[in-house]
């Protein structure tokens, strides 16, 4: 078996054809917001453990962006908004990671624990694992956070006393069930208090893409033209191969080692799935004629790896799909019971 799996885990090489393929690419992110629940009605808490991750270093490949999305989530709520923003902006992201995780008895509301414990106490500032690499080039500062308390959890202070924001625009935004931003913005401003501070924005569980783009419309945050056109030129078709992602030219990042999943069916392809997502692969290849999109879904559903970071590309074929595409888009759809998809290519007839 591991034979069979090593033969279909690769290095993508069809890559080429999905950042550039003369149109044959039907790019289809259907993305919906993650359902991470909440046990309070007040703030994004901790019943549930945090995301171990290493550190997201800021390390721009372009001199012209100036955007820098930072942000804390104990969760994925903040997360999550965090990336659409970072998406929207072609932006550098940065999360504030603690020194020390915090953990589920951490996080539990009134039993006195450490986030407790921290939030009592105004001076502390909990440790942060990494930095952000030249600060110094960011103009503007999108500022995430879940609401812990009615307040910013205290590892935001210590984030903002970090660096100097002199100058710099501040646009803070927060996640929580119920409670608003109130003044958990206004509190901050004494920590940067040379930086220009834009009205702060309070989003609930499963805000969209387009109520973030909006949201920065609002506050006139925006990539220009000028560039848009330096980023896209530079990243498409640009490998990282420390992240193992491509550039794609629809502005997203597709994972380089993958799975193949032609002529593998039921439990075979589930367990050859779990295994290359085990073993650090990203990109799962799958079809409507391969006959096994349901069990695909089985294994992303299973796994231990965060949702987002699950690359599934399925696939529209000649005949009944090519003439009801919406429909054959919604049965891969419901068969993988994934929540989206980031790409589905299109099979040609010649």
């Amino acid at each position: 078996m591991m034979k069979r799996v090593a033969a279909v885990i690769f290095t993508l090489i069809m890559v080429f054809g999905l950042v550039a393929c003369n149109g044959s690419e039907a790019q289809g992110r259907v993305k919906k917001a993650a359902d991470l629940g909440q046990s309070k009605d007040e703030e994004e808490n901790a019943m549930s453990l945090p995301e171990t991750q290493s550190t997201e270093q800021a390390t721009p490949d372009i001199e012209k962006s100036n955007i820098l999305v930072a942000y804390f989530s104990a969760t994925g709520t903040t997360k999550e908004l965090a990336e659409y923003a970072a998406d929207i902006l072609s932006a550098d992201i940065y999360e504030i990671t603690p020194e020390q995780p915090y953990t589920s008895d951490d996080l539990a509301y009134y039993t006195g624990g450490r986030a407790d414990q921290e939030q009592n106490d105004p001076d502390a500032r909990p440790a942060i694992t990494g930095s952000v690499a030249n600060m110094e080039r960011y103009d503007v500062v999108l500022l995430g956070y879940p609401i812990w308390h009615g307040q910013a959890p205290r590892i935001i202070s210590t984030f903002l006393e970090s660096y100097d924001f002199s100058g710099k625009t501040i646009l803070p935004f927060c996640t929580s069930h119920s409670s608003e931003i109130g003044s958990s913005a206004d509190d901050l401003h004494s920590l940067a208090p040379d930086a220009v501070w834009l009205d702060g924005e309070r989003f609930a569980q499963g805000a969209s893409m387009e109520e973030i783009e909006k949201w920065l419309e609002k506050n006139d945050i925006n990539v220009t033209s000028v560039q848009a056109e330096s980023i896209a030129a530079a990243k498409v078709g640009e490998f990282d191969f420390e992240k193992r992602t491509v550039m794609l030219n629809s502005g997203y990042e597709m994972p380089i080692v993958g799975l193949g999943t032609y002529s593998l069916s039921d439990e075979e392809c589930y367990n050859s799935v779990t295994a290359l997502l085990e073993a650090g692969g990203r990109l799962i290849d799958t079809a409507y004629m391969y006959g096994n999109e349901a069990a695909v879904g089985r294994a992303v559903r299973d796994s231990k790896v965060p949702r987002e970071e699950i690359f599934v590309i399925t696939k529209i074929y000649p005949g009944e799909q090519y003439q009801n595409p919406e429909k054959a888009i919604q049965d891969s759809l419901d068969k993988l019971d994934i929540g989206y998809i980031y790409a589905r290519v299109i099979i040609g007839t010649s």
